[in-house]
């Protein structure tokens, strides 16, 4: 919010708009100033990567980074941008949520998969629900 405040109506907005070709549906991203005038046709979309300027990161971007970060920071060899999807399901399904959200936020088409890659998430949930109910049987 703070970049869009200093960046005013030079802050650029993200937008995508759906193409069907050949029996696929795609989708091209375009990057308008705020203040532009655009087709009804182009869908406002928010993303977690953008430039100060509010413009989309793309996914090679960061990998570059990434990949330039675990030369130069020790410990992080082994490091590379599919980890953070990783983190962002487990911590997901550990906090509680359901699998079936897990499987429709990563765009896996079968539950199974989500189960069988993210199933320590889901042990550690139930691990820590089964000391939960120890602990207030022990209160009561």
């Amino acid at each position: 919010m703070q970049n869009r405040k200093n960046y005013g109506d030079l802050y650029l907005q993200n937008y995508y708009v759906s193409v069907k070709e050949k029996n696929r549906t795609y989708h091209e991203v375009y990057i308008m100033p705020v203040s532009a005038e655009v087709s009804e046709s182009y869908n406002v979309v928010s993303l977690v990567c953008l430039r100060q300027d509010g413009a989309y990161e793309a996914p090679s971007a960061v990998s570059c980074i990434c990949r330039a970060m675990k030369k130069r920071i020790d410990g992080f060899e082994y490091f590379h941008f599919h980890l953070f999807r990783h983190t962002y399901t487990s911590k997901l399904l550990a906090n509680g949520a359901a699998p079936k959200d897990g499987q429709e936020l990563l765009g896996y088409t079968d539950i199974n998969t989500t189960l069988n890659v993210y199933a320590h998430a889901t042990k550690e949930s139930k691990r820590n629900s089964a000391m939960l109910l120890d602990a207030t049987k022990n209160a009561v």
